[in-house]
């Protein structure tokens, strides 16, 4: 039996309905309530296009500072004067 929740995982057991980490996704909802950890992956997970662009532009300079970094070539052991 497959997991009723991402449906590609067998189940946990013979009887449950669900893999072992979409249980643990289905007891933080018990928990802290369904409304509440939509609520949060809405908020953290979810980007509207805005934040994707700032992310897009954010990694982009990070990259070129990164790049730039490797212009110079590295002191190996074999290179360095006792």
């Amino acid at each position: 039996m497959v997991c009723v929740m991402c449906e590609k995982k067998p189940a946990e057991n013979w009887f449950g309905s669900f893999c072992p980490e979409c249980r643990q996704i289905k007891n933080l909802g018990n928990v802290y309530g369904f409304d509440r950890v939509l609520e949060i992956l809405k908020k953290c997970c979810i980007r509207d296009e805005n934040q994707l662009e700032k992310k897009i532009d954010s990694h982009k300079r990070s990259k070129s500072v990164s790049d730039e970094s490797y212009e110079t070539k590295p002191i190996t052991r074999s290179q360095k004067k006792v």
